[in-house]
């Protein structure tokens, strides 16, 4: 180990001390704070090595090869469930927030999160690979970096600073945390969570069981205590599910005689339970959760809010508001268990990476909306602007985080440093109501632009560029400038008037001004979204065969085109989708849920040219002279154009587009009637479609 005396550094000995009595400290006031060791490489390593002697147990984050055992950054996602009293965070190759967030959620009180970096004042040297932007480009001012570090200056009795050729600092007592009571193993939330859900299976119309908790409450453990009162005192069947085993693991490990069934396997080969319990619901696709609600009579969820994931809230707002309170009961956990309450390394990440935003709706925000909506005005700030603000951009953040269902601390670093992010705002005097990030793409050389599109390149950034180029097969798409539209965000009061339209308004007159090819978009599509881009004028040029990881719906990608030499590019790709669409619903698309294809036929106007013959053949069908097979094509042909012709809001039989559009097998159809044979159901398809 290198000699850590100096003429102006403690030794060894007085270090070791120093940390002898931290831990003694946090052991006697039951707490968890941040130490940030800030110096050379061998000399936050040399503290690691006064360190790791005196932990009860250890859990190390580096991307450097170091002399203990460590995971990457890349793979933090698996130590998930885990815990232990020193987690130790290697920034020397830069800071992903994510992973901070992650490793604050596995220290347990009293702990630790030990952070070694090079000292702030001379970041410019670290080789930050999580600063690295498209083109390869760097932000010239690194705010994120400043933004962390001075969080940590400002609160100096819980982010503790050792600095390399400096005093150590004086340990200050710390407020006592207060422990949550365990009696017989047990939580008294968790005694409580029983009792909910014994009351619960005697409700019949409350079908789904809601679990929310911040980060360490206790809730996969109290969901074990759950699954082995339904199995071995109410005798129930119980099937557990959740994103992946490692996401389950607390749950799994508190009752072991569980049964896991990944959730695309439960969709693929249904199982019998009385109850499905799902784990960190959500980090499920939505299309996957609503098709397991669908299969199972009884579900209990649970996910975490407030944490690295950047789903809680978004799930709340997209799922559960679908779901009738007579359908649901709703329950939380609000008592920490990994470490206690008034803990402050959980309040120092809270502040700073803005895990708990307060509420956006706040009293101001309430009573503008009695206001003249004459006086809101719009501006676009560019990044030196918005660089001198950041109270904006943190209160940017928040909206966001509201809004959105998979913001992540990650997406904080990006809003403060990435040098091609444009934003577009909303106010109202000193209100924001809403917000859109925009990115800049495009302007690639040729020869770039051609190993894009033969798959030999793929740069950094440029999503929408590369999509088309790559994957739509526009050789010299990514050739063009464009603004691409990252996000749209606008605060709960004020949504559905009109200030999203403006917020794109806006932004196509700065693409106009500055001389921009496209205005575009790539999104997870689903029937919401669509109607929104749909409304605004954007035309669909392509449609993703893979489903997203996050969203489990296919990316597609819209365009307004600006630039009168991109017309005939748009009107081909239209047309391409015209002539693809029947095939790709009953192959590449045969996933996708009712309502998202209702709205993608509805998107694309899709029109067929129905010929006598084929329009003979859709009457035989109807009368019953025809089998369905034998008139596929012409029905289907049929029955999507039909669809995108009826009005907004004319409900369409799932039959309809599980059958005759996407050619599912009869043994597959959902209920939408009282079920029946091969022969019922296709008597039925003959009614629905001579409606049509």
């Amino acid at each position: 180990m290198p000699n850590l005396a100096t003429p102006c550094t403690p030794c060894v000995d007085h270090i070791t001390a120093w940390f002898e009595t931290l831990f003694r400290q946090l052991e006697s006031a039951h707490q968890r704070v941040l130490v940030s060791c800030q110096g050379t490489e061998d000399w936050c390593d040399a503290m690691m090595d006064v360190v790791i002697p005196q932990c009860r147990s250890r859990i190390v984050l580096s991307d450097r090869n170091l002399s203990v055992e460590s995971v990457p950054f890349g793979k933090s996602e698996i130590l998930l469930g885990q815990e232990a009293h020193v987690v130790i965070v290697d920034l020397f190759r830069g800071i992903n927030p994510d992973v901070i967030c992650i490793a604050g959620g596995l220290v347990k009180s009293p702990g630790i999160l030990l952070l070694l970096s090079e000292n702030p004042t001379a970041w410019a040297q670290v080789d930050d690979q999580y600063a690295i932007w498209q083109n390869q480009s760097r932000s010239e001012n690194a705010l994120f970096i400043d933004y962390f570090f001075e969080q940590m200056r400002q609160n100096s009795n819980v982010a503790l600073r050792l600095l390399e050729g400096e005093n150590l600092p004086i340990l200050t007592p710390l407020p006592i945390g207060k422990e949550t009571a365990i009696t017989k193993g047990k939580t008294a939330e968790q005694l409580n969570l029983l009792q909910e859900i014994a009351g619960w299976l005697q409700h019949p119309e409350q079908r789904i069981a809601l679990i929310t908790a911040n980060r360490g409450r206790g809730k996969s453990t109290g969901l074990g205590f759950v699954a082995d009162e339904l199995v071995n005192r109410q005798r129930l069947s119980v099937c557990v599910t959740a994103y992946s085993r490692q996401s389950a693991a607390m749950l799994l490990e508190r009752y072991q005689a569980a049964s896991f069934v990944s959730p695309d396997q439960l969709i693929e080969h249904p199982v019998e339970a009385d109850v499905l319990i799902i784990d960190e619901a959500a980090m499920l696709p939505y299309p996957i959760l609503a098709q397991l609600t669908r299969q199972f009579g009884r579900i209990i969820m649970a996910t975490t809010t407030g944490g690295y994931e950047g789903t809680g809230g978004g799930f709340l707002l997209r799922f559960i508001s679908r779901l009738s309170s007579e359908q649901l009961l709703r329950l939380e956990m609000r008592d920490p268990v990994r470490w206690s309450g008034n803990d402050c390394l959980e309040h120092w990440l809270d502040e700073t990476l803005l895990l708990c935003p307060e509420a956006a709706e706040s009293n101001s925000l309430r009573q503008a909306l009695s206001s003249d909506s004459s006086r809101i005005f719009f501006r676009v700030l560019d990044r030196k602007q918005s660089q001198r603000d950041l109270a904006l951009l943190l209160k940017i953040y928040r909206l966001m985080v509201s809004a959105h269902y998979r913001t992540r601390p990650s997406d904080l670093r990006a809003l403060l440093e990435n040098p091609d992010l444009l934003i577009v705002l909303a106010q109202l005097d000193e209100e924001l109501l809403g917000v859109a990030l925009l990115n800049r793409e495009g302007g690639l050389d040729t020869k770039l632009c051609r190993d894009i599109f033969l798959g030999r390149r793929r740069p950094q950034g440029h999503l929408l560029a590369q999509i088309l180029t790559a994957q739509a097969g526009v050789k010299n798409f990514a050739e063009f400038r464009g603004l691409r539209i990252q996000r749209i965000a606008v605060q709960e009061p004020w949504r559905r008037r009109g200030i999203g339209r403006r917020l794109i308004s806006m932004a196509d007159d700065y693409a106009r001004e500055h001389g921009y090819d496209y205005l575009g978009a790539s999104f997870a599509f689903d029937s919401q979204s669509s109607e929104f881009w749909r409304s605004t004028g954007f035309r669909l040029v392509h449609i993703g065969f893979g489903q997203g990881k996050s969203s489990g719906n296919h990316s597609v990608a819209v365009l307004r085109v600006l630039n009168p030499q991109l017309d005939e590019i748009a009107r081909s790709l239209m047309n391409r989708i015209q002539c693809g669409l029947p095939l790709w619903l009953c192959q590449f698309l045969q996933g996708m849920d009712v309502e998202s294809v209702v709205a993608l036929v509805r998107y694309c106007q899709y029109s067929a040219q129905l010929s006598e013959l084929e329009l003979d053949e859709i009457e035989a069908f109807t009368e019953g002279h025809k089998g369905l097979e034998l008139c596929f094509v012409s029905l289907q042909h049929f029955v999507m154009q039909s669809i995108a012709a009826l009005p907004e809001g004319n409900t369409v039989h799932p039959w309809l587009i599980q059958k005759i559009v996407q050619n599912y097998d009869w043994k597959k159809l959902s209920s939408g009637t009282e079920k029946g044979g091969r022969k019922s159901i296709q008597n039925e398809l003959r009614k629905l479609v001579k409606q049509l």
